[in-house]
């Protein structure tokens, strides 16, 4: 499978954002949505000046690129070399110092520690997600935040089912799923860069699993972390969980990110 997953990204680098100037990262759409992101941490970007900062699965940069415009001392860690590559250049675009490498999460026993990590859309394309989560949690700092975002397993439902649609009639080879969806979904020939990158990535990628609010109460509560925020907004009550996950489902809330901190 991680085979699979990394010749995936060679051949997609993900997200590549079309990334011109510092307000196509710091405000904009990415802005929004790092704001988002940055709520179910109960912290604003400045927070994070001067701080060591983890992102377990970087793809293109983009958001170590955006910590590191807010002050941060930034590693990013990836398995796909050509993400990598666009990342590095991404960094020296805006003349800021991020060190990127190739790791994989589910191997990561570093004993550097941070004082914030975060691994958003990654896990859940691992063959062990809660393992991956527990490498990076032994990384992170007393005090420190970690954060991750998953695919709603209520949410996604009617996608998953989508996707089982295309594999059926495509096959679960990437380049078959590509042109079924070019040819099927949107009638042309997909542009390279950022759209043919999403567009893999959602209808096309080898292999992804699903997942629950509960269940990463699990993952927190066996690594000594603290809940503090989620996003879509979700209480952490049973009851309260169950119902908003069921309203995810209703409102195809696809991913979900979720914020805690070690005690």
């Amino acid at each position: 499978m991680r085979r699979d997953v990394k010749e995936f990204y060679e051949q997609y680098p993900y997200p590549q954002l079309p990334v011109k100037k510092k307000a196509d990262l710091l405000s904009k759409l990415h802005g929004n949505v790092m704001r988002e992101i940055l709520e179910t941490t109960g912290r604003g970007a400045s927070y994070f000046s001067g701080k060591n900062v983890l992102e377990a699965g970087c793809g293109t940069g983009e958001k170590c690129v955006y910590f590191a415009l807010h002050g941060a001392h930034v590693r990013g860690v990836d398995i796909s070399n050509a993400s990598l590559a666009h990342a590095r250049k991404l960094a020296d675009k805006f003349n800021v110092k991020v060190g990127f490498e190739n790791a994989d999460v589910l191997q990561m026993h570093g004993k550097e520690k941070f004082g914030y990590i975060y691994s958003l859309g990654v896990l859940h394309h691992t063959e062990n997600p809660k393992k991956g989560f527990c490498n990076i949690a032994k990384m992170l700092k007393k005090g420190g935040i970690i954060t991750i975002g998953l695919y709603s397993a209520s949410g996604r439902l009617l996608h998953r089912m989508h996707r089982a649609q295309i594999a059926l009639f495509a096959g679960k080879g990437t380049k078959e799923r590509m042109q079924y969806v070019e040819r099927n979904i949107y009638g042309r020939k997909l542009r390279a860069g950022v759209e043919e990158a999403y567009v893999a990535d959602k209808y096309a990628h080898p292999y992804e699993s699903y997942h629950t609010v509960g269940e990463v109460l699990g993952w927190f509560g066996e690594n000594g972390i603290k809940p503090v925020g989620c996003h879509p907004k979700c209480g952490f009550g049973f009851l309260s969980r169950k119902i908003t996950q069921m309203e995810w489902m209703a409102q195809r809330k696809t991913f979900f990110v979720m914020s805690g901190r070690r005690i």
